[in-house]
């Protein structure tokens, strides 16, 4: 009895064996799932590939907002120059009608003449038949000319109306970018009062235009070497940063943290496998020190070395790469 229970079992392995590698039955086998080991994400999936963990990156209003500003000057620019032509062909339709009207004067001289001349049988009735028809002919042409003229002067009517409502609300653009500007400048004189030892340094520039305030703080002054927790004087840094940023409560703060490109290596690997993660720890540190000065909820990322500022290659460029930025939009 037991050789024959073995003897089923071998045989039903063998059946099984076949079905798995016959070609007729490739579509009946158990798919298995993929391993995915991504950051922050490890497990099984069904599906083809693995899910992506990417953060979706929120459209800056800032860029939004110039590029409205730029789409809005461009319409300004098409209709200006289309009007600037439809101006030019009003002006030809003008001198058109001009000369039509003058020689609509000319050919009723002509027939007053030849109606004259016929009065004293001088003329003979084809000639004023022909400039009978003429004269019709003229009329004719100045009606279409002047309808033509209409129709351009409305046109024009309604470009300039377009034109004007352009220029309206280009108006108000820039009288919001100019409020907004004039804040930012105020935050801008604010930091640089508050931080000038650290700006004559060299350790933290500040810069300001049209899209955003951006303060630029070296790695080396606010990090040790491989590491993610603030010096006592970056934190102090930060914390006067978040002082000044937090009487703009409209404005958007984002923390960015960027590397070079240098791989990590030896026991920091361990705490750190990539720069992406040093570079995201780098930043949700110094979020946390803006916090401590008076600003909530900034936004973090970790950028490691996809931005570089300066090239890699030498040791100046590595040091300009490897920074935290905190960048301020509306």
């Amino acid at each position: 009895m037991r050789t024959l229970k073995t003897s089923v079992v071998l045989i039903g392995l063998v059946v099984l064996a076949g079905c798995s590698s016959s070609k007729h039955h490739a579509s009946s086998y158990i798919k298995q799932p993929t391993v995915c080991v991504d950051k922050g994400w490890y497990g099984y999936h069904l599906g083809a590939g693995c899910p992506s963990t990417t953060k979706a990156v929120a459209p800056d209003p800032a860029q939004e907002r110039a590029a409205r500003l730029a789409a809005l000057e461009q319409q300004r620019n098409e209709l200006a120059d289309e009007l600037e032509a439809a101006r030019k062909q009003n002006e030809a339709l003008n001198g058109r009608v001009s000369e039509l009207e003058r020689q609509l004067s000319n050919a009723q001289a002509d027939r007053e003449q030849a109606a004259a001349k016929l009065a004293t049988m001088q003329v003979e009735s084809g000639e004023a038949d022909k400039l009978s028809s003429e004269l019709t002919a003229a009329k004719q042409q100045i009606a279409e000319l002047e309808a033509q003229l209409a129709a351009a002067n409305q046109r024009m009517d309604g470009l300039e109306s377009q034109l004007a409502e352009r220029d309206k609300e280009l108006a108000g653009l820039r009288g919001d970018l100019s409020a907004e500007m004039a804040k930012l400048k105020e935050a801008e004189r604010g930091l640089i009062r508050a931080l000038r030892p650290q700006i004559t340094k060299g350790d933290i520039a500040i810069h300001l235009n049209d899209e955003r305030l951006l303060i630029n703080l070296a790695s080396g002054y606010l990090f040790a070497s491989g590491e993610d927790q603030l010096k006592p004087a970056g934190a102090d840094a930060l914390k006067q940063v978040g002082e000044i940023l937090k009487d703009y409560p409209e404005y958007k703060v984002a923390v960015d943290g960027h590397t070079d490109n240098r791989p990590i290596g030896g026991a920091l690997k361990k705490k750190f496998p990539t720069n992406m993660e040093l570079s995201e720890a780098r930043a949700a540190n110094a979020a946390k020190a803006l916090e401590e000065g008076g600003l909530s909820n900034a936004i973090t990322q970790g950028y490691a070395d996809t931005k570089p500022k300066a090239p890699n290659t030498t040791e100046a460029g590595r040091a300009k790469n490897r920074r935290v930025e905190v960048r301020v939009t509306k």
